[in-house]
């Protein structure tokens, strides 16, 4: 956990109620500031005399003991790239010929979870309505693509793998995106490099092709591009066919079917499109059936779960609480915050108290309506699940469009406490959608907010002593950005056992997009007792043993098939994967010893090698190892 340091007790020198020279007209103000790591931070005071001249030093108390503030001889003190060891009470002593008077003191609390990033483009950009995190160029670190919503061109920043960020401004993505509100990373045509959606207020959306080369190519024609007013987009296969889908809502909503062939097919006697308009969406399995249901958030009328039927229909649930429930909603995430294997979810609400939505398995939900969680009335806007401390339980993020944040800590036992210290729920803003993700790649979670009237923040998480892991998923039957999978861990954590899971999102909150790296964190585990991954597809994939602080790569199996050839002895071996993939075929007679057979690309989606019939009756074993 983190320690605030806060200022001591301070006592007012002699003479400082006393109309008298020197006399303070102006006393520090605010009287506390509670800031994160690395921030610029000033105070001030004025003095007048009639006996001078004025001299002018800070002293900081801390700990009980006081200094004199080395150079700090003005009436103004700037303290830059704060650290906790400048956290404590600060006052400025003010002197003339005749004595000298000290102000009220100024508490500077420090909290050290978090890291404000000051400089670099990222924060010196502005108009931002969320931030989509996703590694385009395949370097092992992500990027992110800022969505601008005041008519200005939205950015993408590459990032520079030593904590840093630039803006890929020949990447030919930045050019017509009009005055964007969300986006969201997904490899729509299974190639393995993200492609992206985003939607436009007022206009129309743009689709960007990854040309796999850190360029995109923006699609024309396709259905996907002649959406108006659409508030959020986000992917999901929802048929398992293998290929990413969209849903986008807005003052009407949309479904569009990816048709394998590099583009879509706008859908139009969908369920799912009963509901006419939406503000938020995310899709989630809540039902752990293997297929993704729908969330719509909406305004001024009942919020809708469409549940996903496995054959291309859906049924509206109609007796869970948020039917029932009505608001201003904005944006909506699905996480498992009490462990319990199966998704909950939380809904934003515009100045009204939030919705927290406990999963009681069976289809069933209880809203939760005590707690600090569902306590505050703000205009909230957009949120984000992660567990930013890595104790093993997520943490929630609310961005407020028109205030402070609001940043929640899992207790572990079902509860949150609000976190009121540090720059991130203390900053004023006009905030509208967060992301989490890692890109400094230490096992912790960062944090990029926007702010629509002003500078966008991104937060670098200090980290801890505590475990962690993190696990990229890539499909090879399932869509290659393996959006939908669950990802789940058992481990012991504090001396308890227990299970995680996270679904990799295609987009949520509000207009933003987390990290599509399913992260964990672990406590003081040392070992993770069995690692599963339950593909889109249906396959399911288990690792014992698995060490933690490491970064992992799971590929999902591609699908081996035999079958004999009629009338000559023969038989044949199929590979089934999306295009690009290579294999080394091998061959054994006791599974012991194996010896090279072929090497076999698939550039079709499919690959199939025949073996000749042997020269003598004996068992032949085969396997297929991807290259």
């Amino acid at each position: 956990m983190k320690t605030i340091l806060l200022a001591g007790a301070f006592l007012l020198a002699a003479g400082a109620g006393v109309f008298a020279d020197p006399r303070i007209t102006v006393q520090p103000s605010p009287a506390t500031n509670t800031v994160s790591l690395g921030v610029t931070l000033g105070n001030h005071v004025s003095a007048t005399t009639t006996n001078g001249p004025l001299s002018y030093q800070w002293r900081l108390n801390r700990g009980g003991v006081t200094n004199d503030v080395p150079g700090a001889t003005t009436s103004s003190l700037i303290l830059t790239n704060i650290q906790v060891t400048q956290a404590g009470g600060y006052t400025a002593r003010v002197s003339d010929a005749s004595g000298s008077v000290e102000s009220l003191p100024w508490a500077v609390q420090v909290d050290p979870s978090f890291i404000k990033i000051t400089t670099g483009p990222v924060v010196t950009g502005t108009g931002a309505t969320g931030g989509a995190w996703g590694d385009f160029n395949n370097d092992g670190f992500i990027d992110l693509f800022v969505s601008v919503g005041n008519g200005a061109t939205s950015l993408l920043y590459t990032n520079n793998a030593q904590g840093g960020f630039g803006r890929a401004s020949s990447s030919g993505i930045g050019g017509g995106t009009g005055s964007s509100w969300a986006s969201a990373w997904g490899d729509y045509d299974n190639d393995g490099f993200l492609d992206l959606i985003g939607s436009v207020y007022g206009g129309v959306n743009y689709t960007f092709h990854n040309n796999g080369n850190g360029t995109f190519t923006k699609l024309a024609g396709d259905p996907t591009v002649a959406v108006g007013t659409a508030n959020n987009a986000v992917w999901a296969d929802y048929d398992h066919d293998g290929y990413l889908d969209l849903f986008c809502a807005g003052g009407q909503n949309y479904l569009f079917h990816n048709n394998g062939h590099g583009g879509f097919t706008k859908v139009t006697n969908s369920a799912v499109l009963k509901d006419a308009s939406g503000q938020g969406a995310a899709w989630g399995d809540y039902d752990n059936d293997g297929f993704p249901d729908l969330f719509i958030a909406r305004v001024n009328v009942p919020n809708v779960l469409y549940h996903n039927n496995g054959d291309g229909t859906w049924t509206k649930m109609t007796n869970a609480p948020f039917a029932r429930d009505i608001s201003v909603s904005q944006g909506c995430s699905w996480g498992d915050y009490d462990n319990d294997g199966r998704l909950d979810l939380f809904v934003c609400n515009n100045n009204a108290r939030n919705f927290l939505y406990h999963n009681d398995g069976a289809g069933a939900f209880s809203k939760i309506t005590t707690g600090a969680i569902t306590a505050v009335v703000a205009a909230s806007s957009g949120s984000a699940w992660a567990d930013y401390d890595n104790d093993g339980f997520l943490d929630l993020f609310v961005a407020v469009r028109g205030g402070v944040n609001l940043l929640y800590h899992n207790n572990g036992d079902g509860s949150f406490n609000r976190v009121t210290t540090g720059s991130i729920v203390n900053e004023n803003g006009t905030w509208i959608g967060a992301a989490w993700g890692d890109y400094d790649n230490d096992g912790f979670p960062d944090l990029f907010i926007g702010n629509q009237q002003g500078a966008n923040s991104l937060y670098r998480n200090a980290g801890n002593s505590n475990n962690w892991i993190t696990v990229t998923c890539q499909g090879r039957l399932s869509n290659r950005a393996a959006i939908g999978a669950k990802v789940r861990v058992k481990a012991t954590i504090h001396g308890r056992e227990m299970w995680q899971l996270r679904e990799i999102s295609g987009g949520g909150g509000l207009a933003s997009q987390n990290d599509l790296r399913a992260q964990f964190g672990l406590g003081d585990a040392t070992n993770i007792d069995l690692l599963r991954v339950e593909w889109p597809s249906g396959l399911v994939q288990e690792f014992d043993n698995v060490a933690p602080r490491q970064f992992l790569v799971i590929r999902e199996p591609s699908r081996l098939e035999a079958g004999a050839v009629p009338g000559t002895g023969a038989f044949q071996l199929t590979l089934t994967a999306w295009p690009g993939s290579s294999y080394a075929l091998e061959s054994s007679t006791n599974l012991s010893t194996w010896k090279p057979v072929a090497t076999l690309t698939n550039e079709t989606g499919g690959v199939t090698w025949t073996n000749p019939p042997p020269a003598e009756d004996s068992a032949l074993y085969f396997r297929a190892k991807e290259l």
